[in-house]
């Protein structure tokens, strides 16, 4: 989709108030001249009415900035900014050397003392006008050295050192390096780099169509062997956005790149030049504050949100079939008589049997493009997003933008969009595998978010008894719900750190606790009985390996005030305990982790556990040589048709470590996840000595708050235990329902 082209040309010749500093001649004409260029019905692409002129006295620091932050916050990622500046620069001796004024009408070096906002700082260009811009943006500086007319105590800076780090879509022309001085020429009657930029953008640099490209302009600046030597920052669009269409009057030599110094710079990761791009797509899904109507979610609203987002002409969702087309849902604009073609071109592709590419792109005879990405699909049909002409700054991207898409309409980005947020980075980051730093770093700080915002509520581990007096709270699991009332874990959400490694891991394990210790503290502080009980709380092992890990334990217990013999941490029964693939250990994996585990217990005085034993990575090898307190049977073991002999092995193990006399007393073991569903019976499991069941056994969802079981349910339970309850007893022999669900 066409953009619209904007500019904004600032010329000051004095040096702000009370500086006393020389004018300069032409700063101001330059200003005029390069919008003349810009402007012109010849050869010009900017219209006149978006080409803004600041000079002078109207060249004011809140003007300037009023005006740039209005373009960037009310930009299209289709859309193109050129920002030109002709005057003096100076970094006062209070300032960083790498942030440097420009000199505007109305600069006060007494206000900037108590005031350093009050000035118009390089890096607000930077940060507060090009990081926003949704578009290509450009800049040219043809700053006058200030350090020639300023007091001892003044100095002035280049603009290349201000500006910092690199932004995707974006470029930059820059007069003089760092320590240099940009000159005026009373023969040309305009600063010597902006006589030769308006050399290049009238003609000069014009390429075989009679095209001035940012880059081409560039390169012509530099090609001059100006003194001193122009810094130019060219990135994605700086050599294809054309700034003026003149004719070519003659043959031109062919544009050559300056050669530098050597220099040694990282592997680049091709995501790197979209990180901007994909960090302002995110906010315009997830933070517009243009709301699309609730009512529906997963629908219309969701297409308008992403059409706006890509800057699109027309977003749909299509089933595609042998038999054609047929539109699902779609924005108003959509039509598909005018796309039919793409449609078809796309159809052969949507189907994974014949590509894995995650999104195509086609394009018909008129120009016109549309991005396909699939949706689901099964041997006869394929649901596709049918993108009609984005944004070609974000087509750019390629496939990443389609992997956005896919993972975006999966998402409920009305309800939790910061949820939504996370989980379209990380299948970002499962797709292409390493982000760029300030998208990690954004995740990163999405995620603990995200941990932060989740509740803690407790679930009772129930000691059995024959009689309804001995039937009692043991102790409580500490389980993370994304609100009070959800009656699942948030498995998405936790399992996020997986793909992102051992600093997602911690930073969750670490909040989570903290937040568990806090919540228990004052749930317990409320409840019935004298002495605290036990609480237990999941962790993964990568989380155990760390030191800053423990370092929040024993934060946490200190602040609470609640006893670390009470504090049972269960290891993850879906983590490997083996090195990454960059450590080494000393010891075999099951040798080194006990060690870990015995140094911590020591240290920390908590207990360990390991959790839902029959599943993923909970293996016997773990039960027998791990230092446990405390062994968690998964409840997939009571729906294994050996249920009952694996249920006598686990107490077997359990023992093993006191009948060697390594211990005094054998470890607990705990059925989880118990409910009136369940083929194994608490009689069953009560006659294996095992005395402790975790679950819906007490047929009451966990809770905020911690409180006794009532009479009715001890007698329930002890009911059970004691095989009582005929009509339970009856329907497991009659049902055989051992055995009926899945193998181990």
């Amino acid at each position: 989709m066409e953009g619209r082209r904007r500019a904004l040309l600032v010329g000051v010749n004095q040096c702000g108030l009370k500086i006393d500093t020389p004018s300069l001649k032409y700063a101001e004409d330059d200003v005029r001249a390069i919008h003349d260029v810009l402007v012109d019905h010849r050869i010009g692409t900017f219209d006149d009415v978006d080409v803004q002129v600041l000079i002078g006295d109207d060249a004011t620091s809140r003007k300037i900035k009023d005006r740039l932050r209005d373009i960037a916050l009310d930009s299209k990622p289709s859309d193109v900014l050129l920002v030109y500046f002709a005057g003096h620069a100076l970094v006062p001796e209070w300032s960083r050397q790498t942030d440097a004024y420009l000199a505007t009408a109305d600069l006060d070096i007494d206000v900037l003392r108590r005031e350093p906002e009050a000035g118009l700082r390089m890096a607000f260009l930077r940060r507060d006008v090009f990081e926003d811009f949704a578009g290509a943006s450009f800049l040219v500086l043809d700053c006058c050295h200030a350090g020639a007319y300023l007091d001892s105590d003044l100095r002035s800076v280049e603009g290349i050192g201000a500006y910092g780090t690199q932004l995707d879509r974006h470029s930059a022309l820059l007069s003089c390096p760092r320590g240099a001085a940009a000159r005026e020429s009373d023969d040309y009657r305009h600063g010597v780099v902006t006589y030769q930029v308006l050399r290049a953008l009238r003609g000069e640099a014009s390429d075989a169509e009679g095209r001035v490209s940012f880059l081409q302009m560039a390169n012509f600046v530099a090609e001059q062997g100006l003194t001193p030597t122009p810094g130019q920052l060219v990135q994605m669009w700086g050599p294809t956005t054309t700034l003026t269409q003149p004719r070519r009057s003659r043959q031109q030599p062919p544009l050559t790149q300056s050669v530098g110094s050597a220099k040694v710079v990282p592997c680049e990761n091709p995501l790197d030049r979209s990180a901007v791009s994909i960090h302002q797509l995110l906010g315009r899904i997830f933070r517009s504050e243009r709301k699309v109507p609730h009512q529906h979610p997963s629908g219309s609203g969701k297409l308008e949100r992403i059409c706006r987002a890509v800057d699109a002409e027309s977003v749909a969702v299509v089933e595609l079939r042998d038999s054609g087309a047929r539109v699902v849902n779609a924005t108003f604009q959509f039509d598909q008589t005018a796309v039919q073609p793409m449609l078809e071109q796309c159809a052969v592709q949507a189907f994974p049997v014949q590509s894995t590419t995650v999104g195509h792109l086609a394009s018909d005879h008129d120009g016109r493009k549309m991005l396909c990405v699939p949706l689901s699909h099964d041997e006869t049909r394929a649901l596709v997003l049918a993108v009609v002409d984005p944004a070609s700054s974000l087509l750019d991207m390629g496939e990443p933008l389609a992997v956005l898409l896919q993972e975006v309409w999966k998402m409920d980005v009305f309800d939790d969009p910061l949820q939504a947020e996370v989980h379209v980075l990380t299948a970002l980051r499962a797709t292409c595998g390493r982000l760029p730093l300030s998208l990690y770093e954004h995740c990163f700080t999405l995620y603990q978010e995200l941990i932060a915002s989740l509740t803690m509520v407790f679930q009772p581990v129930i000691h059995l008894d024959r009689r309804a007096r001995g039937v009692g709270i043991h102790s409580y699991e500490a389980l993370a719900r994304r609100a009070p009332n959800a009656l699942r874990a948030p498995v998405k959400v936790l399992q996020v750190a997986k793909v992102w490694g051992d600093r997602f891991f911690i930073a969750r394990d670490a909040l989570l606790l903290t937040k568990a210790l806090e919540s228990y503290a004052e749930a317990d502080s409320s409840a019935s009985w004298d002495v605290p009980k036990p609480v237990s709380i999941n962790v993964a092992v990568r989380s155990l390996l760390h030191d800053s890990y423990a370092a929040v334990v024993r934060t946490a217990l200190a602040a609470t005030n609640l006893n670390p013999h009470t504090v049972t941490l269960e290891i993850s029964e879906q983590d490997p305990i083996t090195p990454a693939p960059h450590e080494q250990w000393p010891q075999k994996p099951l040798t080194y982790f006990h060690n870990r585990l015995r140094h911590l217990a020591r240290e920390l005085e908590i207990s360990f556990a390991v959790d839902d034993f029959g599943v993923g990575y909970s293996s016997l090898a773990r039960l027998a040589e791990l230092p446990l307190t405390q062994i968690k049977v998964d409840r997939d073991v009571l729906y294994h048709p050996l249920a009952l002999e694996e249920l006598d092995l686990v107490v077997r193990v359990a023992g093993h470590a006191k009948e060697l006399g390594v211990t005094d007393r054998s470890r607990d073991v705990v059925v989880e996840g118990f409910d009136q569903d369940a083929p194994v019976s608490l009689r069953d499991i009560y006659e294996r000595k095992i005395r402790y069941v975790q679950g819906f056994i007490a047929e009451e969802p966990a809770s905020t708050s911690l409180h006794q079981l009532s009479d009715a349910v001890r007698e329930r339970i002890a009911a059970q235990v004691r095989g009582d309850d005929e009509q339970r007893q009856a329907e497991i022999a009659a049902g055989d329902r051992r055995g009926a669900g899945p193998a181990l």
